[in-house]
């Protein structure tokens, strides 16, 4: 197994990285030494193929111009701007969301005792088999347990549109 240093392979690493490899190096003792040391030939040999890749890169790349960059940053900026102008807005409709929910929600609780009293007048006239108009029976049941349903369910119908055209609307 041989050495893995070499006192001269910085030198032939900077003459690699400099340009200066092979051809200005000539057939000095520099070049002979890193023909005869394999540890100066590898470093040449990575060196000088590292270097090209970067010179190919540095030739392929494409940088945008200053205006397009600036312009980008500006739009980008406005961007997150009005992103972070919108929280509190999205956070105020997540609560006024919420709060109609609980508003249905207390609604339905309300008024589920006289539906389930109205339907348990319809169940009753059903079981008893006279001869009793069970359709009027039926309707002034459900007439009187609708009405405090059917009207907050019509305003909120009404009113639902309104209120979206304003919130979404950019005006």
């Amino acid at each position: 197994m041989g050495t893995s240093e070499c006192v001269r392979e910085a030198e032939v690493l900077d003459a690699v990285v400099s340009g200066r490899w092979p051809a200005a190096a000539g057939e000095g003792d520099l070049r002979r030494h890193a023909i005869e040391c394999p540890v100066c030939a590898d470093v040449a040999l990575v060196a000088r193929v590292l270097r090209d890749e970067r010179h190919e890169a540095w030739r392929d790349a494409h940088v945008p111009a200053a205006g397009h960059v600036w312009w980008r940053a500006t739009i980008r900026a406005r961007a997150e701007s009005a992103r972070a102008a919108a929280r509190p807005i999205t956070l105020a409709q997540g609560l006024g969301g919420a709060c109609a929910a609980g508003v249905c929600a207390a609604l339905i609780g309300l008024t589920w005792p006289s539906v389930a009293q109205s339907l348990s007048w319809v169940g009753a006239a059903l079981s008893w088999g006279g001869r009793m108009d069970v359709l009027t029976l039926a309707g002034s049941a459900l007439q009187q347990t609708l009405w405090p349903i059917l009207v907050p369910v019509g305003i909120c119908v009404v009113l639902m549109p309104l209120a979206l055209y304003l919130v979404l609307s950019d005006e």
